[in-house]
């Protein structure tokens, strides 16, 4: 390839070609990182609205209890509707598959006949008709809030698939566009190495012939081929999250009544996260200092060897209980990632559930999230801190 427009020819379908590469990966990183984001928002709302059934649900439970207001806890029922039907409007807005807005449709339905049945528990309960109203209240009031609740949940996994397919869709073409980009520039730098062509002998003078002419062999020019870069090495994958797995564990959790079940539910909650160890934390009554309560992947005697964490200690599970936000420390070649989630429940932080990630999964939204999923789940078994606590913590 000697000819100079050949070689101008070629350098400029290999610049479009890297350009137009560029191009299209910056834009499908673009929509990835919008998906994924959006895929955040759209679990923490379905998160929400899960929590806000559970809440209708006690909140209903108290038009009978002995002692309660009735005026108060109608206008808390109508307030937690009104806001899981906001988290719904959002959901749907925010719905990329069909299923995912029929399951919604769903929840929604289950919950305008749970607040149909509503209107009838609070005629009887008025008319202080309180065994009629707790029968309604105690059967079809658990009955639709579970229907509503699973319909949330089989919403969410539908909406998860659909992004995961879309997400794996987006890595092939990023695979395709830089596998295609790396054939047009190989292909290029072919062509641009010249070939050698054999020397031309040298003209020998016959002894016969008159005075002779010798032809210099042709002048050659010596090409340097850079040596090939080695490539940076690419992080490591997330890796896979069963979703199915983790919202089993926490529709299990949901139904934990002995000491015994919660220890073999941690040890399943270890493997989803890919943990090898968690710890769970309890606040006092007064949200002074957190003790551990269960503890897995630790020798049996560490629970009462860790002792109790103070609110303001400087450490990553005093931080989460204080700004009851998820924290995270990255491993290094010495010590491993950990992470801390707060326990939140409608009160406040309730606790802390500490864990020692493996692989680096301190690093992936992934596992990050589904840590805070299950977190949530396990704040519903714990008991609320005092007004003291919720009180100190507001300051």
């Amino acid at each position: 390839m000697t000819r100079l427009s050949i070689r101008l020819s070629l350098l400029v379908v290999c610049l479009a070609a890297v350009g137009g590469a560029t191009y299209l990966l910056w834009s499908s990183a673009r929509t990835a990182a919008i998906d994924r984001a959006g895929a955040r928002a759209f679990s923490v709302n379905a998160h929400l609205a899960s929590v806000g059934i559970a809440d209708l649900r006690a909140a209903q439970q108290s038009y009978v209890a002995t002692g309660q207001g009735e005026d108060f806890w109608f206008a808390r029922v109508t307030a937690i509707k009104k806001e899981i039907d906001d988290r719904l409007s959002v959901l749907r807005a925010a719905a990329t598959a069909a299923e995912t807005n029929s399951h919604l449709e769903a929840a929604a339905t289950a919950l305008q006949e749970f607040m149909d049945m509503d209107l009838r528990a609070r005629d009887l309960t008025r008319g202080r008709q309180l065994s009629q109203a707790s029968d309604m209240i105690f059967a079809d009031g658990l009955d639709l809030t579970k229907k509503a609740a699973d319909a949330l949940d089989r919403a969410l996994t539908a909406e998860t698939v659909t992004r995961d397919a879309t997400a794996s869709r987006e890595e092939r073409l990023q695979a395709t566009v830089l596998g295609a980009a790396a054939a047009v520039t190989l292909l290029t730098l072919i062509l641009f190495v010249p070939v050698r062509r054999p020397a031309e002998p040298e003209a020998v003078p016959s002894p016969s012939a008159g005075p002779s002419i010798l032809f210099d062999a042709p002048q050659r020019t010596a090409v340097v081929i850079p040596e090939p870069v080695a490539p940076e090495p690419t992080p490591a994958a997330a890796p896979a999250i069963d979703l199915d797995g983790v919202a089993t564990l926490c529709r299990e959790l949901a139904r934990v009544r002995d000491t015994q079940a919660l220890t073999m539910l941690l040890e399943r909650t270890a493997g989803a996260l890919d943990a090898s160890g968690l710890v769970v934390w309890i606040a006092d009554p007064d949200g002074r200092e957190l003790s551990p309560i269960l503890v897995h992947g630790y020798p049996p005697h560490l629970a009462t060897r860790l002792g109790t964490i103070a609110r303001d200690a400087g450490n990553l599970t005093a931080s989460a209980f204080r700004t009851g936000l998820l924290q995270t420390v990255k491993g290094d070649a010495i010590s491993p990632g950990a992470i801390a989630v707060p326990l939140v429940a409608a009160s406040g932080c309730v606790g802390v559930m500490a864990a020692e990630m493996k692989n680096g999964g301190e690093q992936h939204g992934s596992l990050l999230a589904a840590a805070s999923i299950v977190a949530s789940q396990l704040a519903t078994l714990v008991g609320p801190p005092s007004t003291r606590s919720r009180a100190e913590a507001a300051s």
